[in-house]
Parts: structure tokens; C-alpha cells; sequence
């Protein structure tokens, strides 16, 4: 959303953001001011940003660094007078073309891991009020020494109107370039605000420099359409006759292929500040499913995994309760799980929230700050410790299926089996991929196909096979194989829908109906399990039903502390039974599919499994 204290005119505004200028050297004003200028002409002029080079008079006098110190205007205090929100720090030039610029807060550190904090709609240099405390607190060794700097984007103060999320990425590549080959920088997090996290979550899926970026920061993933709805009407429900007009013009305007064409002034004004905005940017923060509506409530699970499932690297999700630009139909908490559980790294515990009961959309009260830079420094301490699990075959694998599934002819799913043994982390790997691919895949776990306990029951060796529940011969194979032809449309059983059952670790027993394939929708299939190699038990010939057999190598010890972790909510047992079940059963059940190892076409090496891994 908006920064509402960076409005008015130019002249004001220019002050407002760049009160430093008053006291630079005479070059550094020109520099500052021109840059200032370049992002609220193009505006003013009903264009893009100009694209013009700097003159070399200004470029020539920033090739030096410079310290300088800035100052925002922050939000008056109970006693009426306005607070400054001032850092030390060092300003640069990152792009010297376009004289994009970018603030290091106390300047020239020497670590090299930086924190790139990308601001949200009409927001510019220091507009996160939070950023000088943050910076004092990430900097510190007991956070793992990160250096903080905020750029100055195409999109900053009156650019965002006629700007894109691609134009955003394009500018943190050259930032991300330019950190790495002039001041050092190996390593990223990217803390996005507002609007700005759109920015980040694009940037994960398309950036040619993504593979800096080692952690993210959501503050405030608000959706603009939900918020301008609120705005417009009063709740997320209704909608002002004038505000859908405009909606309608600005989503055929695209259609027609009149996108950069600027909206009506008055159409500019629903949105809020008085600037310029393209039609394109008016549908994509006022549409469903368009580039920039990636965190609105009424999303199906399925549309949030395809938004957010590419994000593979630790994540923190930061709301606030009391945010003015959620509806108050909306709950903050459970919308950020549902975002973290939609990340390919949701499954692995690698997906944080973080929910602040007071503090508004920018956090602004002490105590907001407070509690958003202490976890954020917990977060970043965190990163790479010995033993946090993260992904790393996994993301090359979901590239690997997709091509495969490119090359599958005769119209049928890609058939892809997961194989480990217990604890090795296959489910949550598979999940992991799922989430990496989208919503074409469709995940199966095997686990479903266990047979009912009153089946066990009533076997000559009934209570033997209810303890040891978990062997090759406690499933229904037979069942499982039928399921898979059907998929894969075997003497034309090529049915629109398959439904497979899942199961409830917590009573034991199968759950019917708990997953769906669609024939219209998945093009992949991925089934994860135990015994998809076993060539007993009923088991052969299963493998032979997938066009690829990956298997996880594990290490038998680390998967059966995992597996005793896991057991625990099995009812009916204590602790210490617990632990002899799992070294008389489980280790056995692992020993078992270690033996059809051999059977696969790929070997992956199992990561540190999070508790309770499959």
C-alpha cells in the first residue's frame, strides 16, 4: 500500500523525502535532487520514468562515495511535534545510466551479507521508519553481521503508477549486481514492506541474481485489491458503482493493448495519492490473480501454492493485527499460515509468522518496532546453523520433472515415485516439489493405502499386525495399483477423476477420498512411499508403473530418532513403548526398502530432516 505522509507537490514532496539536500555539498544536491525529479516528472507528465541518462556532470561527481545524513519526517508525537527518523549512512549511486540510487545505513560496513529492504507504494529512502533500529540490531555479531541498504526503484515515491513488478526486479538485479561486484556483498535476505513483498516474491521466481538471496522478510503482505475495496466501499464485500467502472475500463484497456495508457485522474484518486497511474498497474492492484494480487484472503489454497510455492529459502511472514488495510472480516494469523504453508519451504518449518497484535500497517508504535526487530534478529541469527534443514536437490528435481512431464506423449500424467525409508524426509521432499511446481502436480502418499485396523484385526495374526502396522504386508497394494492405471488411463481407464485415500497418523487408520486427481488440471503425478520398489508382498510390479524412481538415501540411526520424534502421537502408548516399537519395527521396515535402493533411477541424499519427517 500507500505511503500517505509523501504527498502533495513536487516541491513539497522533494523536501519531505530529501531534507539532506538543504545540507549537502552543492554536487550531491544536484545528484539528489535530480534523482528526486527524474521519478516525479515522469509522472507529472502523464509518461513512464524517463529513461535519459544522468548528465555526466552529476555522474562524474558521484563516482565517489559519499557519507551523508538523512531525515524522514515521522508521525507526530502525543505532544504534537514531529519526530525524526534519522540514519548515518552512505549514499550510492547503483545504477550510474538511470541515477538510481541506494542508501547504506551506517555505510561501507565490511560484512558480506547485506539486508535489501524494498519499500512499499509511494515509498522512498528511510520511508520504513523501523530501518535505523533495525540496522543498529542486524548488524550485530549475534545476528550474523548483515549490512543494511534500501535503493531507490523505477517504482519509488510517484513512479509506482506507471511502474510493474518486473520494472522492480530489474532494478533489484542491478542492485543485487552491483553489491556483489563494489561493495562486497556474497550473500541477501530481502525484507519486503507492503506492496514491496510482491516485489520480493517476484523476484524469487525470476531474478538472475535469486541465488544471492538466502532468506526473506514478508512485513505487511496486504492485498491491495481487498484494501482498495475497503477503502472504496467500506468492506471487502460491496463495491462503489464508480471504483467497478473504472476496474472494468482499466481491464480492457489491457486487453486492448493499451496497458502504459494513463487512467482518468479521477480513476487515480480511488487508488489514493493524486499520481499518475497506467492502466496496467490499476488492473494489477485492483484484479484476482494478477501480477500484483498475490496475498488476498478469498485465494484457494491451490492459487496461493501457484503465487508463493516457488519461495525455497527461509521466510519470516510479519502482520499485524490491527493493520489498517486488512479488512476486519480478514484473520491476519490465519491468512500468513495459509502463506506459509503455500511456500515450497512451509513443509519444511521454514516458513515463520510472526503476528504483532498492535502496530498497524508500517509499525510504527515502539513496542511494534521492538517486537519485529528482536524477531528478525533471532531470524537471521538462525540462518545456516549446523542441522536447519533446507532445500537443495529438490529445487533441481522440480525443474527436472517438469521437463519431463514436457516430454510425455499420448496425452497422459508424468508418473514420478518418491521412495525412503522411514524418517528419510521423503513426504516432506514431496511436498517440497509439489509446492515448487505448482499446481499441475498432484501429491500421493502411499500412506493412505494402509490396510483398515479392524482388517488387521481380523487376521490369524490380528494383534501382531495392529503393533507392527507399517510392514509391506499391512498395505493394499492391489488397491494402490488399480489407482495408478486408472491415472495412467491403462486399457482405456482414462477417467476425468481418481480419488485416493490419505491417512490419520493420529488413529492409525486410512482416510477415503483424501486426495484427487484431476485429469484436466495435473499433468504430474508424484507418489511418495515406502515399498513403490518392494518386489514382494504383493508389491511387484508396482514400480514399473512410474516413468521415473527416485530414491532417498538415508542414514538408518538419524531416521529412527526422527521416526520415535513422529510416533509420539500415536495413542494407546507410552514414551518407553514408543522407543522399543520403533528399534523392533521400524528399523526393520527401513532395513527393507534400503534393499530396493538399487531399483532406482536417481539416488538423492537425504538433508536434515525436520521432526516428524516421512
Amino acid at each position: 500500500m500507500w505511503n500517505t505522509r509523501v504527498l502533495g507537490p513536487p516541491r513539497v514532496a522533494l523536501y519531505k523525502v530529501f531534507p539532506a539536500v538543504v545540507a549537502a555539498p552543492a554536487p550531491l544536491c544536484c545528484i539528489i535532487a535530480f534523482n528526486a525529479f527524474q521519478t516525479l516528472a515522469g509522472v507529472a507528465l502523464g509518461t513512464r520514468l524517463l529513461r535519459r541518462p544522468l548528465p555526466g556532470f552529476c555522474r562524474r561527481h558521484f563516482r565517489s562515495r559519499v557519507q551523508v545524513a538523512m531525515g524522514v519526517e515521522g508521525s507526530a508525537d502525543s505532544d504534537g511535534k514531529a519526530p525524526q527518523t534519522a540514519a548515518q549512512g552512505e549514499l550510492f549511486l547503483y545504477n550510474e545510466d538511470f541515477g538510481y540510487a541506494a542508501f547504506e545505513v551506517s555505510g561501507g560496513g565490511a560484512g558480506t551479507r547485506a539486508l535489501v529492504c524494498i519499500g512499499g507504494l509511494t515509498d522512498g529512502l528511510l520511508s520504513l521508519r523501523y530501518l535505523p533500529t533495525l540496522a543498529e540490531v542486524v548488524s550485530s555479531h549475534k545476528a550474523g553481521s548483515w549490512r543494511v541498504v534500501q535503493p531507490v526503484l523505477q517504482s519509488s515515491y510517484r513512479g509506482w503508477g506507471t511502474g510493474s513488478l518486473d520494472e522492480d526486479v530489474e532494478d533489484i538485479d542491478r542492485l543485487l549486481s552491483y553489491l556483489s561486484s563494489h561493495r562486497g556483498i556474497s550473500e541477501v535476505a530481502l525484507l519486503g514492506h507492503s506492496t514491496g513483498c510482491q516485489d520480493v516474491v517476484r523476484y524469487l521466481a525470476v531474478g538472475k541474481h535469486s541465488s544471492m538471496v538466502k532468506a526473506v522478510i514478508l512485513q505487511a503482505p496486504v492485498s491491495d485489491r481487498e484494501a482498495l475495496l475497503l477503502t472504496n466501499t467500506g468492506s471487502s464485500d460491496g463495491v462503489d458503482t464508480t471504483f467497478a467502472q473504472y476496474c472494468e475500463l482499466a481491464a480492457q484497456m489491457v486487453s486492448d493493448g493499451r496497458g502504459d495508457e494513463v487512467m482518468p485522474r479521477a480513476a487515480s484518486l480511488l487508488i489514493g495519492p493524486p499520481h499518475a497511474i497506467s492502466a496496467y498497474r490499476f488492473n494489477s492492484l485492483t484484479g484476482c490473480m494478477t501480477d500484483d494480487d498475490m496475498f488476498s484472503s478469498d485465494l484457494t489454497d491451490s492459487e496461493l501454492q501457484r503465487r508463493l510455492g516457488h519461495i525455497c529459502v527461509p521466510t519470516l511472514v510479519v502482520v499485524s493485527v490491527d493493520d489498517e488495510y486488512v479488512p476486519p472480516t480478514v484473520d491476519c494469523r490465519t491468512l500468513a499460515a495459509r502463506m506459509a504453508d503455500a511456500m515450497a519451504v512451509g513443509p519444511l518449518g521454514q516458513a515463520e509468522v510472526l503476528a504483532i497484535q498492535q502496530g498497524g500497517h508500517a509499525l510504527r508504535t515502539p513496542s511494534a518496532t521492538q517486537q519485529f526487530v528482536d524477531k528478525v534478529q533471532r531470524f537471521l541469527g538462525l540462518l545456516g546453523q549446523p542441522g536447519q534443514r533446507s532445500l537443495s536437490w529438490e529445487i533441481a528435481m522440480a525443474k527436472d520433472i517438469q521437463r519431463w512431464a514436457s516430454e510425455v506423449a499420448g496425452g497422459r500424467p508424468l508418473m514420478v515415485a518418491l521412495v525412503g525409508m522411514p524418517g528419510s524426509g521423503k513426504t516432506t521432499a514431496a511436498n517440497a516439489i509439489g509446492r515448487l511446481i505448482g499446481p499441475d502436480c498432484v501429491v500421493v502418499p502411499t500412506d493412505g493405502f494402509h490396510l483398515p485396523l479392524d482388517v488387521l484385526r481380523a487376521r490369524s495374526d490380528g494383534a501382531d499386525a495392529v503393533y507392527r502396522s507399517g510392514p509391506s504386508d499391512t498395505f493394499d497394494p492391489e488397491a494402490l495399483r488399480r489407482c495408478l492405471c486408472q491415472i495412467r488411463g491403462d486399457d482405456g481407464a482414462a477417467v476425468r477423476e481418481v480419488l485416493l485415500p490419505g491417512f490419520d497418523h493420529g488413529v492409525g487408520e486410512p482416510i477415503a477420498g483424501a486426495h484427487r486427481f484431476v485429469r484436466q488440471v495435473h499433468k504430474i503425478v508424484l507418489v511418495e512411499g515406502l515399498y513403490l520398489l518392494h518386489d514382494a508382498d504383493g508389491w511387484e510390479g508396482v514400480g514399473a508403473l512410474f516413468d521415473h524412481r527416485i530414491y532417498i538415501d538415508a542414514d538408518i540411526e538419524k531416521a529412527i530418532v526422527g521416526i520415535k520424534e513422529r510416533n509420539k502421537v500415536i495413542p494407546g502408548y507410552t514414551l518407553e513403548e514408543i522407543e522399543i516399537r520403533c528399534d523392533r519395527v521400524d528399523r526393520k521396515n527401513a532395513i527393507t526398502v534400503r534393499g530396493c535402493r538399487d531399483r532406482a533411477d536417481i539416488i538423492v541424499a537425504s538433508g536434515p530432516a525436520p521432526p516428524g519427517a516421512g
